[in-house]
């Protein structure tokens, strides 16, 4: 199954075990690789966020696509990140 990436704005994010994340406010991508990266649960545009919180949000705030189990309806991730958004 395939997905657009402008679809994966502002879906809601689970784990397995039905633990509520979040939802994705943004998206980090390889453009070398054409494969996404990370999904990040606070925004990463304009002039809201800069250095140390955007290294902040790439840390704490993101769940790398390597944990992503599915993509339906939801996401579903195998773990959460390190400091959930509340």
């Amino acid at each position: 199954m395939s997905k657009r990436l402008s679809e994966l704005y502002g879906m809601d994010i689970y784990t397995t075990k039905a633990q509520y994340i979040g939802e994705v406010k943004d998206v980090i991508l390889n453009l070398d690789k054409g494969e996404v990266m990370q999904l990040c649960l606070s925004s990463l545009r304009g002039g809201e966020v800069m250095g140390e919180d955007v290294r902040r949000i790439i840390q704490e705030e993101s769940i790398s696509y390597d944990e992503v189990a599915e993509v339906g309806d939801i996401v579903l991730v195998q773990k959460a990140p390190p400091v959930q958004k509340k």
